[in-house]
């Protein structure tokens, strides 16, 4: 288990932290720039793959990171320990932001008309921005933290 766990763990949070920066860095950029009927058909296309695959890989990334750190709890005076302990919280707030913000407003740009954008377009999308910016550098760290722990001799078997 306690190769398994931080393997799989890495895999769900290294996905997440690249989705979301490849995200942050190329489409975040361009949507100033597209016209609103535009923006709505691309970030539907988006949204319809990405509503299937990313839940898996935040809860997986908080549920593995927690289990790590349970199978560490005998270590816990150790850097190891409270890196990942610190890196599940950290996912488990993400999750949470998650779940209260963006995926409330990827229902509710699934429903919108690209022929008739709504008016206040913009000003709800920031809301989404703002946060998908605030989960990317929180997923970066989470992910450097379980890297880092992953590198550390554990100072108790």
């Amino acid at each position: 288990m306690m190769v398994i766990v931080p393997v799989i763990t890495l895999i769900c949070t290294g996905l997440t932290a690249g989705i979301f920066l490849g995200h942050r860095a190329g489409v975040s950029r361009a949507v100033p720039i597209l016209s609103p009927s535009s923006f709505i058909q691309l970030q539907q296309t988006i949204n319809k793959s990405f509503a299937r695959m990313m839940p898996v890989m935040i809860i997986g990334s908080a549920l593995g990171s927690a289990l790590w750190a349970v199978l560490l709890r005998a270590c816990w005076r150790t850097s190891e320990f409270w890196l990942v302990s610190g890196a599940s919280l950290v996912m488990v707030c993400i999750a949470a932001m998650t779940r209260a913000v963006n995926v409330p407003i990827n229902n509710r740009l699934m429903s919108w008309n690209a022929a008739a954008p709504p008016s206040d377009l913009s000003t709800i999308w920031a809301r989404w921005e703002q946060i998908h910016s605030i989960r990317t550098v929180l997923t970066i760290v989470a992910f450097a933290a379980e890297v880092i722990a992953l590198r550390i001799i554990p100072a108790c078997s």
